[in-house]
């Protein structure tokens, strides 16, 4: 793969995740402000719809191919990897740090983003 697919890959997987952050934010904001939950678990069920949608756009528009279990499987250990990260990164920002919960996501958005494209990349999508 040149450095210009590579780039374009990336442009087009960056589109697909700023859909699923709006969707992820949209979750965050409904979870704890109208629903009042507490913002860990909010981060828990909005990162799993948040999961669902980037596996469907991310076949469909990044990577294409035809769909296997296989690449089902791995995006979920990826996902799993990503929720872990987020699952930290937040109890960490808010309940050991005491900061504000967007503190914690403008820092998830910095790291798992870059995180998820190498390994979806070099091993999910492959």
């Amino acid at each position: 793969m040149t450095i210009n697919n590579l780039t374009f890959k990336f442009i087009k997987y960056s589109f697909v995740g700023i859909i699923c952050t709006l969707i992820y934010f949209i979750s965050m904001f409904l979870f704890v402000e109208l629903f009042k939950k507490d913002p860990v678990i909010s981060a828990t069920i909005s990162f799993i719809i948040m999961t669902v949608f980037s596996f469907l756009l991310n076949k469909k528009y990044t990577f294409g191919g035809v769909y296997s279990h296989q690449q089902l499987l791995r995006f979920s250990i990826v996902a799993g990897i990503g929720f872990t990260l987020n699952l930290i990164i937040m109890y960490g920002v808010v309940h050991l740090l005491t900061l504000h919960y967007i503190v914690g996501e403008i820092t998830t958005l910095l790291i798992i983003p870059i995180v998820n494209f190498t390994l979806n990349n070099i091993w999910t999508f492959k």
